[in-house]
């Protein structure tokens, strides 16, 4: 029984309420385009400051198995070596348009989870279980993890990404305990496992309270966080495997087509296709394509 997956569990949970929805067909197509537009501005700052940066997971596997965004796909995730992150979020977020705002750890302008969201404050987006606050972080956003250094040594890297995972787990469970909804705790007593999994984040996030998420959320990405040239990278942050990957395998970036666009994707597209998804060219029945649902999604929040 998985109660540690709380992604999986409220989108499981999801499934059959009436206080959440699925994307419609023009609502996606809205969105994957909005998130294109985002991409292209951040791509623009960092071809001008000589920063990379490239495609991520589902969306190289878009670029490669389709051409553009998974069909049914609904975001858009990026890669960048940690020391081009630390100074696109420190130094250059500024050059982006005025509306698109960059949260990160350990950054000026604070963090809105455990890796770098670059948020449209013009729009609205706001997921499953999530109350409208009315805050401009509720924003459309473009994921970027940062590709951190890691030892090629099995031991070490067992004994990291246990310290790694007990850190995230924490914080995101001081995250839930203090924004918790009445609409997620609904949700979350669909199912044992959701409720298993609500009741152990909600004790967690109590126990750990005395600091508050973004504080943990910069604890991790510092213990995360290292540039130091052994050969290997990994995306600890997004990925938990915390496997070492050769650093050809996403330097220098290489350039493909994605909805008639020209992106950046790692070096090695096809390689990074297969160490994380396997038979990539395989595409899933309709009901086991991963979606979110949402509450609500705004294009211009002033209208």
């Amino acid at each position: 029984m998985n109660i540690i997956r709380t992604k999986d569990l409220l989108q499981e949970a999801c499934y059959g309420s009436g206080d959440v929805h699925q994307m419609t067909d023009e609502e996606r197509s809205r969105l994957q385009h909005h998130l294109l537009e985002m991409y292209k501005e951040i791509e623009a700052v960092c071809v001008k400051n000589n920063l990379t940066v490239m495609l991520a997971y589902g969306s190289v596997l878009g670029a490669i198995r389709h051409g553009g965004f998974i069909p049914w796909d609904d975001d858009m995730d990026l890669f960048m070596p940690r020391r081009d992150y630390e100074l696109l979020i420190n130094v250059y977020a500024d050059e982006l348009p005025e509306h698109l705002k960059v949260y990160a750890p350990n950054s000026k302008n604070g963090t809105f989870g455990r890796f770098a969201k670059v948020i449209d404050t013009k729009t609205k987006f706001i997921p499953a279980g999530v109350e409208d606050t009315g805050s401009p972080k509720q924003g459309i956003f473009v994921d970027i993890f940062p590709l951190d250094s890691i030892p090629d040594s099995p031991l070490r890297n067992k004994v990291c990404r246990f310290v790694g995972m007990a850190l995230m787990y924490i914080g995101s469970s001081v995250s839930q305990y203090k924004t918790s909804s009445p609409l997620y705790r609904k949700l979350m007593m669909h199912t044992t496992p959701t409720k298993i999994n609500y009741w152990l984040r909600q004790s967690l996030g109590f126990m750990f309270s005395f600091m508050s998420y973004q504080r943990w959320m910069n604890l991790v990405d510092s213990f995360c966080a290292s540039d130091k040239q052994t050969g290997y990278v990994s995306d600890l942050l997004g990925d938990y495997t915390w496997r070492p990957i050769p650093v050809d395998e996403f330097c220098p970036p290489t350039t493909g087509e994605f909805e008639g666009s020209t992106v950046f994707l790692p070096h090695q597209p096809i390689r990074h296709l297969e160490r994380y998804y396997g038979n990539w060219q395989w595409i899933p029945p309709e009901e086991d394509r991963w979606q979110h649902f949402i509450r609500e999604i705004c294009f211009d929040r002033n209208k």
